[in-house]
């Protein structure tokens, strides 16, 4: 494996404070938070693959505002059907076991979903990504032709070599201890 399963870093941090400007609509069965710039162009796009938090937690609500203010269209969708790790764990919570109903297989067609959708209708010349811890993992999976034309991990887990040695384009990897 080219990274480490998720440790307490991923679902432990400060929140920041501030309020959102995007919004969240839906991306077919799948809520989406979107972030417009002040042009309302979608040409340059930014999609962001979250961690375990998901996308209603304030800080990468609070990233995709700043990316779009600096002139890039964003999109995060919730890559867990509305079940992130919650903020507060109850006891007896088990990130394994968690884990195993949000592989592979239920991911992928959400993040082919928000790559349809930015390079068909909402027309996007440029796509790229950014993936935090769980998110990373697709940043390398995508990171291809027609996909995502760069990539940024930060902290990526679970991501294997070869998703690494497919990877095509750029990509910037910021690994944790």
């Amino acid at each position: 494996m080219a990274s480490n399963p998720p440790g307490a870093c991923c679902y432990a941090g400060v929140k920041h404070e501030g309020s959102s400007v995007g919004e969240i609509n839906s991306l077919g069965d799948v809520r989406t938070y979107y972030s417009y710039p002040k042009d309302g162009s979608t040409e340059n796009a930014i999609l962001i693959l979250t961690d375990v938090i998901g996308i209603d937690f304030i800080n990468p609500q609070l990233i995709a505002d700043q990316l779009a203010a600096n002139g890039y269209f964003v999109m995060m969708p919730d890559l867990f059907h509305g079940d992130p790790v919650p903020l507060n764990k109850p006891g007896g919570f088990s990130l394994p076991e968690w884990l195993k109903g949000h592989g592979t297989e239920r991911v992928d067609p959400i993040v082919e979903a928000a790559l349809n959708e930015l390079r068909g209708p909402l027309g996007a010349k440029r796509v790229g990504a950014i993936g935090y811890c769980f998110g990373g993992k697709y940043v390398a999976r995508y990171l291809k032709e027609g996909k995502i034309d760069v990539g940024f991990m930060a902290h990526p887990s679970f991501v294997t070599e070869e998703e690494i040695r497919g990877a095509y384009g750029p990509l910037s990897i910021v690994a944790a201890g």
